[in-house]
């Protein structure tokens, strides 16, 4: 019989226990938001399995605040980030990947600074150039800061690289233009890499209440996260159930866009095994 380990089973623990801390205050808000009795919801393990299922916490959400008009704007503007950020990270990234050009390692070295500078510095600049264009207390003005993702270029320029020179080169001999190059043969290898990057990208959108906070003041033109946030929380708040039928609402599609996303990070993973 095989000898255990000590490293793997040091290993396997530490990964239990951060599983456990990263589950466990979604299963207690799910739990608490379903949960008829509020009781109960600072009582474990009680808090866990509660006695008698309910949805009034989501009617009273439903009823209290135009939390589908927020769930509605965050959508649109999460999703019209995530679209350009992919669209300009996927070409700017093979470019950096396949081409030399002049400038080409100033370019990589102001991305990579751009990484290391906190996003708080760029605030009141991105603010005064939003207010000159007259952009204010609009969905564009949500959105234009957050499409320029340096992190996105470099992810996509690392995927690129790694993939083989020999199928690129094979396919400009038949007469491939750069454009087929990138869209037929290059991005179907890259999928695990898109997929990862549209995950990241969503969620910092759908979870961005600063900057909206600041842009958008108009009620009926605020995301989820702003608009909970204002009608939840302060001297008129309620109960802390209804706060968290709402974060479990909010929670929805990000859970579904992992869902949906989840074979392409299982099929590099599958591929990383196997080489």
């Amino acid at each position: 019989m095989k000898a255990l380990n000590p490293f793997h089973i040091l290993h396997g623990g530490a990964l239990v226990l951060f599983t456990i801390f990263a589950i466990f205050p979604i299963v207690w808000t799910i739990s608490v938001a379903f949960s008829a009795d509020s009781s109960t919801m600072w009582l474990f393990p009680r808090a866990f399995w509660p006695n008698q299922l309910s949805l009034d916490w989501f009617g009273r959400v439903w009823q209290e605040i135009p939390i589908a008009r927020y769930f509605i704007n965050s959508l649109g503007i999460s999703i019209s980030t995530t679209i350009i950020v992919i669209l300009l990270a996927i070409p700017c990234g093979y470019a950096f990947a396949m081409h030399d050009f002049r400038g080409k390692n100033a370019l990589l070295a102001l991305l990579v600074i751009t990484l290391m500078v906190p996003s708080e510095v760029a605030f009141i600049p991105n603010f005064l150039t939003i207010n000159r264009l007259g952009l204010l207390d609009s969905y564009t003005s949500a959105i234009l800061p957050n499409i320029a993702s340096a992190f996105g270029v470099l992810m996509m320029k690392q995927a690129f690289q790694d993939l083989p020179r020999e199928t690129l080169d094979a396919a400009r001999v038949d007469g491939a233009s750069e454009m087929q190059l990138l869209w037929r043969i290059a991005l179907p290898q890259t999928m695990p890499m898109v997929a990862t990057l549209t995950v990241f990208s969503f969620v910092l959108a759908w979870n961005d209440y600063f900057w909206p906070s600041v842009v958008l003041k108009s009620r009926e033109k605020m995301p989820l996260a702003v608009g909970m946030f204002n009608d939840l929380t302060g001297p008129f708040a309620t109960s802390t159930s209804m706060v968290l039928a709402a974060v479990t609402i909010a929670l929805v599609p990000i859970l579904i866009l992992f869902v949906a996303t989840q074979r392409h990070f299982l099929s590099d993973g599958m591929q990383d095994s196997t080489t």
